[in-house]
């Protein structure tokens, strides 16, 4: 057996110190785009809970924005198009609001804007059924506390309570649906289904997009 050099020694080594290099290096760059995209979906999981709860006194109602669900799951396809003409109020504050806001700053190209909107379709039919029981949660949760502060307005109205009392009773029914609105989702694990939903999406983005979008997209989702 012919002995090695120690030219080519020297070689071997360098070569295998670089290669496990670029092998962390790799392996670095994988586990800081799951970190992302997991801080992501948290993000998008924890705006479920701080929904806001109105009131309405001209029709005695209470309520939330999107049935209570968070605008990151709402995204679908059609918020990708530039159409400022006709759209609702409704739907540019879930375009304005959601993820689709950063996906429209990057510059995409039609190629892109292709794929991502296939992408954005599939998310779509993930979270279907989970946004759909969410949708339904919410109308019979609405119509139970409607009734409840339509007595709290009665009373007001026919001096029973006080404007101040009233004001309390009401902050304190605001609390309890959403309360009760947040247990039913844990209970049916609706959140989850979302948040596995968002991740496969955004695990999808991360292939589509270059580093630089990439990076652009995950700051702008930050603020």
């Amino acid at each position: 057996m012919k002995k090695i050099s120690s030219t080519s020694f020297i070689v071997i080594l360098f070569t295998l110190v670089i290669l496990s290099a670029c092998k962390k290096e790799n392996s670095g760059n994988q586990s800081s785009y799951e970190d992302q995209i997991m801080i992501m979906v948290d993000k998008a999981g924890s705006d479920m809970d701080n929904q806001e709860v109105l009131t309405d006194d001209s029709s005695q109602t209470i309520y939330m924005f999107n049935d209570g669900i968070a605008v990151d799951f709402l995204a679908d396809e059609t918020y990708m198009d530039e159409n400022e003409h006709g759209i609702s109020a409704e739907n540019k504050f879930i375009r304005d609001r959601s993820f689709i806001h950063c996906l429209k700053g990057l510059s995409l190209s039609e190629t892109q804007k292709a794929g991502i909107k296939q992408d954005l379709r599939v998310y779509k039919a993930c979270t279907q059924n989970a946004i759909q029981r969410a949708k339904t949660i919410y109308r019979e949760l609405s119509e139970k506390y409607k009734v409840k502060y339509q007595r709290l307005w009665n009373a007001y109205q026919d001096g029973t309570i006080t404007k101040e009392e009233f004001r309390e009773k009401v902050t304190e029914l605001k609390a309890a649906f959403k309360k009760e609105l947040r247990e039913m989702h844990f209970k049916e694990k609706l959140d989850d289904t979302l948040k596995v939903c968002l991740r496969k999406f955004f695990k999808a983005l991360h292939e589509t997009l270059s580093e630089r979008q990439w990076n652009a997209f995950v700051e702008c989702y930050k603020q």
